[in-house]
């Protein structure tokens, strides 16, 4: 009776298992497993966000403190005159302070419209520039061969274009054409003191530092008012519009209100030259004031206009009013007011007086206000509450005897254009002061200073966030992939397909140091072979013991085969079959039966690398007759291993392995030898291992550690299948930490003749 090593092949409904479905213990492997991954990125990106942040331009904030009074002390006439301020006062100056008014004229005064760039080294140029490397110190690092590839020829300076640390350029002015506002003209210094200004490699001007150059032709005026940089250094100058100039000063222009309602703003400013900001900001502040204190005096200017146009009018209005008052006493012989007449007459002369103010404040509305406004509507209601009232009052007087009215008439008229006399007398006195020590209602508290140090860029900031963003960037991808993978990681996953796994290899550290990668003949594809054997370099090694329990497992199940002969295949390149093939023949030699290992990869078999052996005089030419059997077999310097080598590349390997031949061959391979172990190349990449597995009486399935995945086993299974091979089970190998893997579903399967 015999007996078997395996059970049959479990039911779906087995012991539980590891799932595919990602949890902590399995990502926590993975990330693990990958952690150089993890910390290379990390490393790359906090180097990279260094690099960019040193190579960005040191920015430099300075600050002013101004206050905003919400009245001013010019506006005693409106207030006297009974008009309210609509609006917020404080709001209105500070949309005047962002207005191309003020903006535009301290670009204007700061020449901001002229923008002087330095050329630097390509790429890391401005990184140099900012770690303080000058021309001394670069030329001293470069070998001169790397001078002259800068340079771009022998002959030329190597350093010649380019602007170093320490090295500056000051244009005072700087005139183009219309047509050319916005272009890029590239001033390059010469000896002595001398440049030129080109365009598009068309020079325009020449001319000396400190010297004014013009062509009233071309339209071009230079003044260069300073330079520190060596002869050929070039740098790039442009004329902006005005718009433009005022636009980048408007962005780097902030105003911070300090406290609740305080009226104090501060003021900043912010950008790359150092020597610019705070001169900038004073004149910002400056432009400010005098504005405030100009539209003021002007208010102030405005009034006294007005009053000195009324003036005139209500002096000769008083004199008609008082001389036709006393010819009327003369006549009548002076005629005295009775005691409610007075009162009357006192009555009337107020409400005669409030409308004159009012007439005086409506000629003042009418200039700066339509009908429809809102303070021009509060005057006309209060004149027509007034005119009702004098109505009532001119109907009181009409009561009176004729004497005592003409007299209260005269006397009324006189008395009022005597009062607006002596009110706009006042008033025009009171503007004329206001004029002559007009203030505004902006007061600079704290003059521009430019404060220590820069602002931006955070280098540290960055460089941490840019490792941090490596870091997340290298999780992300190793979590994606654990998701995305679907490769065969557990023994479970092998049996629930069907296929019952003989034994589990551990990947081999010291397989490593046996394997290199050679590039075969007529073959773009470098391949892995390795030279020597694991089991006789390192018979300790865990990989080793694994198939030594391997060579156990299969003494039990190949009792019940019709013959000694077993098939070692994978599904796919790469999975390690010929190594599993090798090493198991070597552990079944030490264990002292006579093994054969034959290698059927006629196209890219390389099993004659691990005996150090030559592939030609192998298999193929035994097949096609050209060698005998003993020629063919090559002993191996382990006693009881002999192996037969795959041969010269033959062009139809698969109607080789067909013919008669090979199946003589086998059995009296068979006849010979304990063991006769065959490594065919992979399943679903060829035809050969259906061939051959007709002709063995045991076949193995090599399934690489998270990169076959199920569907290329079942693939694979199910064309051996289909041809008349039953697979007696599989062999995991390469089994470690969860890592990604490299092919999906029917994967590259680049397999060629070499």
């Amino acid at each position: 009776m015999t007996m078997t090593y395996f059970p049959p092949p479990p039911s779906s409904s087995s012991a539980p298992q590891e799932g595919d479905d990602l949890n902590l213990r399995k990502l926590v492997d993975t990330l693990s497993d990958h952690r150089w991954l993890i910390v290379s990125m990390t490393g790359l990106f906090l180097l990279a966000g260094y690099f960019h942040a040193s190579s960005q331009p040191g920015i430099y904030q300075a600050d002013a403190l101004v206050q905003i009074e919400s009245q001013g002390s010019n506006l005693a006439l409106m207030e006297s005159l009974g008009e309210q301020q609509q609006g917020n006062p404080t709001s209105a100056e500070l949309e005047i302070l962002q207005s191309r008014m003020v903006l535009g004229e301290t670009a204007d005064r700061q020449d901001l419209a002229i923008q002087v760039e330095p050329r630097r080294l390509p790429v890391v140029g401005d990184f140099l520039v900012n770690h303080g490397i000058n021309q001394a110190w670069f030329e001293s690092l470069t070998p001169a061969f790397m001078r002259e590839w800068i340079a771009g020829s022998e002959d030329s300076d190597w350093d010649n274009p380019y602007v170093w640390a320490g090295e500056s350029l000051g244009v005072a002015r700087f005139d183009v054409p219309d047509e050319n506002v916005g272009s890029k003209h590239v001033l390059r210094l010469m000896e002595d003191g001398n440049f030129e200004l080109l365009l598009e490699e068309v020079t325009l001007l020449t001319g000396k530092v400190g010297e004014t150059v013009q062509d009233d032709a071309l339209g071009y005026r230079l003044f260069v008012s300073q330079v520190k940089a060596h002869p050929g250094a070039e740098f790039i100058l442009e004329r902006t519009s005005s718009l433009n100039a005022i636009k980048d000063l408007k962005r780097r222009f902030e105003i911070m209100p300090r406290g609740v309602d305080s009226g104090v703003y501060e003021l900043t400013l912010n950008g790359a030259d150092r020597d610019q900001i705070q001169p900038t900001l004073d004149t910002l502040t400056g432009v400010f004031l005098t504005q405030n204190v100009q539209r003021h005096s002007e208010e102030a200017e405005k009034q006294i206009a007005f009053l000195n146009e009324q003036i005139p009018k209500v002096s000769d209005q008083l004199s008609d009013a008082e001389g036709m008052l006393n010819d009327y006493r003369a006549q009548r012989d002076s005629v005295d007011l009775t005691f409610e007449t007075e009162n009357l007459l006192t009555r009337v002369v107020e409400v005669e007086n409030q409308l004159s103010e009012l007439a005086m404040r409506e000629a003042d509305l009418a200039e700066r206000y339509r009908p429809s406004h809102p303070n021009y509507q509060t005057l006309l209601r209060q004149r027509a509450q007034l005119e009702a009232e004098r109505d009532q009052l001119n109907a009181q007087v009409n009561e009176l005897p004729e004497t005592q009215q003409e007299v209260l008439r005269l006397t009324r008229d006189s008395q009022v254009n005597q009062q607006v006399y002596v009110q706009l007398l006042n008033q025009l006195q009171e503007m004329r002061l206001v004029k002559a020590g007009t203030v505004g209602n902006v007061r600079i508290l704290d003059a521009a200073m430019l404060n220590p140090g820069t602002i931006a860029p955070r280098i540290p900031l960055i460089a941490g966030v840019s490792g941090l963003v490596g870091a997340l960037l290298a999780t992300m991808l190793i979590v994606v992939r654990l998701l995305l993978s679907r490769a065969i990681k557990t023994p479970e996953q092998l049996e629930e397909l069907g296929l019952p796994v003989y034994a589990t290899l551990p990947d081999s550290g010291e397989q490593a140091g046996l394997t290199e990668r050679i590039r075969p003949r007529r073959s773009k594809k470098a391949q892995e072979v390795f030279r020597g054997l694991l089991a006789i370099k390192k018979p300790a090694e865990i990989a080793v013991e694994a198939l030594r329990g391997l060579r156990t497992s299969l003494y039990f199940a190949m009792l019940e085969s019709d013959n000694n002969r077993l098939m070692i295949t994978g599904a796919s390149p790469g999975v390690g079959k010929s190594f599993v093939a090798a090493n198991l023949a070597a552990v079944c030699a030490q264990a002292g039966q006579k093994v054969l290992l034959i290698d059927a990869d006629m196209r890219r078999g390389h099993l004659h690398h691990a005996f150090h052996g030559k592939g030609v005089k192998g298999l193929s030419e035994l097949l096609a007759r050209r060698i005998g059997e003993e020629e063919a077999i090559r002993h191996s310097d382990l006693k009881g291993l002999d192996y037969v080598a795959r041969g010269s590349v033959p062009p139809n390997p698969s109607e080789l392995l067909m013919q008669h031949s090979f199946h003589d061959f086998l059995e009296a391979m068979s006849q010979r030898y304990d063991l006769v172990i065959v490594d065919t190349p992979p399943i679903l990449a060829v035809t050969d291992a259906t061939v051959v597995g007709k002709l063995v009486g045991t076949s193995l399935m090599v399934v690489r550690f998270d990169r076959n995945p199920p569907g290329e086993i079942k693939a694979a299974k199910r064309r051996l299948e289909n041809a008349g091979v039953r697979l007696k089970g599989g062999i995991l190998n390469g089994v470690k930490k969860p890592t990604s893997s490299r092919h999906g579903y029917y994967g590259s399967y680049l397999y060629a003749y070499r």
